[in-house]
């Protein structure tokens, strides 16, 4: 008997991208040993990839993993779907579900199967002991504030806004409603993987951004 629900599951995802590569990681490790190495699903036992994301679910876990399935061996770094490199690893299957980064492709196979994910409700996010460098202005940095969202209704711990005429579900704790104007502050991440980027402002120079202002030329990592 499922002992969680989809709207648990959907929070832990917008919360933190951490979530979405792990719940890849859940659903990769239910497949069993050949059909990883196939990228197919045919054990019909309501676990692991479906048929309809068997392959595109194994590349994802092979990337947040390093493992190359087809030997079962780590073979290159594991990267988050956050990578940089990740829209370019994923752009044809980005471009046939219509996303725009990884994360949203990773999030989008996740709820299909959330009722294999309970495991993440008491799963935590790994942190490295890395210095923060001043914890007020890197919050700043890596929020952006979204503006002309009409805030719809609030249900649990979620807000629905109508944005360029969609209809998108936010986590109530990371975002921040100026009740004046309406503008909506939350983290980058979060509004890149909404597809709110695009419309969304820097407050730390109150201008109109269109990336995530992050040096593609000067990226010389890759898998």
């Amino acid at each position: 008997m499922t002992e969680h629900n989809k709207s648990q599951i959907q929070e832990l995802l917008d919360s933190n991208p951490a979530f979405i590569d792990q719940a890849i990681r859940l659903l990769g490790e239910n497949q069993t040993a050949d059909e990883l190495a196939w990228k197919t699903t045919n054990q019909h036992n309501s676990v692991g990839f479906s048929a309809a994301h068997a392959r595109t679910g194994t590349r994802l876990f092979e990337f947040v993993t390093g493992i190359a399935t087809r030997t079962g061996k780590p073979t290159w770094a594991p990267k988050p779907l956050s990578h940089p490199t990740a829209a370019r690893v994923f752009r044809r299957q980005l471009h046939n579900h219509e996303l725009e980064t990884a994360e949203q492709l990773g999030r989008k196979i996740a709820l299909v199967h959330w009722k294999q994910l309970g495991a993440l409700l008491s799963w935590t996010p790994v942190t490295t002991g890395a210095t923060k460098p001043k914890a007020k202005q890197q919050q700043r940095r890596d929020s952006v504030v979204v503006r002309g969202a009409e805030v719809q209704t609030m249900k649990g711990k979620a807000v629905r806004v109508l944005w360029d005429s969609k209809r998108v579900w936010l986590p109530k704790s990371q975002i921040r409603v100026n009740s004046e104007t309406g503008d909506i502050t939350m983290p980058r991440w979060l509004a890149r993987n909404k597809g709110m980027l695009a419309k969304a402002s820097d407050p730390t120079v109150g201008g109109e951004r269109s990336d995530d202002g992050f040096d593609w030329d000067g990226w010389n990592g890759g898998r």
